[in-house]
């Protein structure tokens, strides 16, 4: 199961990722040699009819895919028609057009799931706490078991001051409330309710925030856990259409801004390098989700999509982000970067991700043998 749920996500995720690039190439002019799910050896082929046509490919390791367009930068000579059709002959704003496309169609496909999630009435578990963690803050703060959470606000980093409150339905909207701003290292505010106490309020201060550790369990050393799941702490959430689409595109907002911090952690050092998952890991994420339904499986999709669009965005030679600084220098000095430096850049970037890569393998057989 988790082998397939894998290949079903590739098959959709890279999809649709280089079906943004092909479409956009395609509306732009641009002829469209190969269009790739996966790379190395040809399983399956669909020739084009035509010589400007695209050929459609399957290939043999599952990590990704690409898509070929005409261009002459290898020094072969051209005709007029040719150069037309060509991407290294587009104007800039063509091509950064082409680059930007395949992430950017990886963030509407988020919106998609996610909207249509929300509109599949999905169970949610209400905010109610579990006892904190002994030493934890909220410990320290009196919050006790069968605390429900009604609202959350942030505060303002210098003046400590309530920026805006929103109420809060399900525990799933408070953790990403919450990831983003433990990583912004802000103060916040529950609103809470609980039967003899009434509603109360709790500040937790930016001092206090700033002093968890990256590399630890976050919600552990908050003291904020869900109750255990129970029949009564499940519900429905029912909402329209407006709503659905107001609140997949907060959520894609959230896991963007949680996975951009999540990666200067890593870059800083705050967190560890521990916590990046491979194919391994994400296959058993994929199978799990799968298990537990096309809800799950869709929440699992697009949040992998998201961090599909951030991670081809890094500034890095090999990847669309790479192509879009280059495309800046252009812009700014008005003459492409040279192919030596290109060659190298990309080499330079292909390390950077072979070694990425390494990591991520490593802590996915860590985590599969010692189970």
């Amino acid at each position: 199961m988790s082998l397939l749920a894998f290949l079903i996500a590739i098959f959709i995720l890279v999809g649709f990722h280089e079906f943004g690039h092909f479409i956009t190439a395609k509306w732009c002019g641009i002829t469209v040699e190969r269009f790739s799910i996966g790379f190395g050896p040809v399983l399956w082929r669909k020739k084009p009819k035509n010589v400007y046509d695209t050929e459609f490919v399957l290939s043999a390791i599952p990590l990704g895919g690409y898509v070929k367009m005409l261009d002459n930068r290898n020094g072969e000579i051209f005709t007029e028609e040719q150069k037309l059709r060509a991407f290294n002959h587009q104007v800039l704003w063509k091509r950064s057009l082409v680059v930007l496309a395949g992430p950017m169609a990886n963030f509407i496909l988020a919106w998609l799931l996610l909207t249509a999630l929300f509109l599949s009435s999905p169970i949610q578990l209400r905010p109610i706490l579990s006892e904190p963690t002994v030493n934890s803050i909220a410990a320290e703060l009196g919050i006790t078991e069968g605390d429900e959470v009604r609202g959350f606000a942030e505060l303002d980093s210098t003046t400590e001051q309530i920026i805006q409150t929103d109420s809060i339905k399900s525990w799933n909207r408070l953790r990403w409330k919450l990831l983003k701003t433990v990583f912004e290292k802000k103060g916040f505010v529950l609103e809470l309710d609980h039967e003899g106490k009434g509603l109360y309020r709790v500040q937790f201060t930016a001092e206090q925030i700033q002093k968890i550790n990256f590399q630890g369990d976050l919600f552990g050393q908050l003291g904020l856990i869900p109750s255990k799941t129970d029949m009564d702490l499940l519900f429905k959430l029912e909402v329209d259409v407006p709503t659905a689409l107001l609140l997949s595109s907060e959520r894609v907002y959230d896991i963007s801004y949680v996975s951009l911090m999540s990666i200067k952690a890593l870059i800083s050092g705050d967190a560890s390098v521990r916590q990046i998952t491979g194919p391994i890991g994400i296959a058993g994420m994929a199978g799990k989700s799968a298990q537990s339904g096309i809800i799950a499986y869709f929440g699992f999709l697009s949040l992998i999509s998201i961090s599909l669009g951030l991670m081809n965005l890094l500034p890095l030679p090999m990847l669309d982000g790479g192509q879009l600084v280059f495309d800046a220098w252009e812009f700014v000095t008005g003459s492409p970067v040279s192919e030596q430096f290109r060659a190298l850049a990309i080499k330079l970037g292909l390390v950077g991700i072979i070694t990425v890569t390494c990591i991520a393998f490593y802590n996915d057989f860590l985590k599969v043998f010692n189970g």
